[in-house]
């Protein structure tokens, strides 16, 4: 049975934490059922009516942080194949298929930059912090990107074992 403090202590637990938060499998469907219940009440004293409005902005709260986070995990396994931890069914879901348009933006990305020979592209071996080149852009270089860049770059990040040219 799905409370209002429950809810609220799923959502804080989530909030507090930086990895996405065990929750029962059904919480969604017992979320929905408990909204529905709040809902279906007739005369709603001024208590019943806050609580509703309470439940209804945790929800959104908590919902809109896993997505967040789900998201963010599909970012980081597209690039370095980790598994995720405590993901429910429909987050799987979302989670796969934001890793497949994830991997198919890269692929052609990849596709595209081989095809203009006159571009050398390059893999990264190893994420490294943001830096700023002497171009005075920011490069973000992340492990699997695949980049093409300035010469004096390219020198630097290969003898760092940072970059691996790519062989077509």
């Amino acid at each position: 049975m799905l409370t209002f403090e429950s809810i609220r202590e799923i959502e804080r637990s989530e909030r507090d934490n930086k990895k996405l938060q065990k929750i029962p499998e059904n919480f969604f469907d017992l979320m929905i059922d408990y909204m529905d219940k709040k809902d279906k009440i007739k005369e709603k004293t001024s208590l019943e009516l806050l609580e509703t409005e309470n439940a209804r902005n945790t929800v959104k709260r908590l919902l809109d942080l896993r997505e967040k986070k789900v998201i963010e995990i599909a970012l980081a396994s597209s690039r370095t194949g980790t598994v995720p931890e405590n993901l429910t069914m429909v987050e799987k879901e979302l989670f796969q298929r934001t890793v497949d348009v994830l991997k198919k933006f890269r692929d052609s990305v990849s596709e595209e930059m081989k095809k203009n020979p006159s571009e050398i592209v390059y893999k990264v071996k190893k994420s490294i912090p943001d830096f700023i080149g002497p171009d005075m852009k920011v490069y973000n270089l992340r492990e699997n990107d695949i980049v093409s860049l300035p010469k004096e770059l390219v020198e630097v990040l290969i003898k760092e074992n940072v970059l691996e040219e790519i062989k077509e």
